[in-house]
């Protein structure tokens, strides 16, 4: 029994179809797996800004645990108070000389 030469066309046309759409398909998938919002690369993105956040976090913490440190010691220590305000109000004690340098500004 000889095969139809027409048969063969035909399958041959209906496989390349479904080559068609199985592809298009995978790349449909695979642009939504990489581009979508939830997809690998939004994911990459947010883990990189979760880094950055998180060394964000630990320097603000430094700064507030020295800030804490200076509240406590404006608090409690009477010298820090004083040497304050010696350098931010010029003040002096009775008694006291000063010299006030002036910087060149030509240079």
């Amino acid at each position: 029994m000889a095969k139809n030469p027409e048969l063969l066309v035909q399958k041959r046309v209906m496989t390349r179809k479904r080559i068609y759409i199985i592809g298009g398909m995978t790349f449909i998938v695979v642009a939504f797996i990489l581009f979508s919002p939830y997809g690998v690369i939004t994911r990459l993105n947010l883990a990189g800004e979760i880094v950055d956040l998180e060394k964000t976090s630990t320097r603000m913490r430094a700064t507030e645990d020295s800030l804490r440190k200076t509240v406590v010691r404006l608090q409690t220590d009477s010298t820090e108070i004083e040497r304050l305000a010696r350098e931010r109000y010029g003040y002096v004690r009775p008694g006291e000389l000063v010299f006030i340098i002036k910087r060149d500004t030509a240079q």
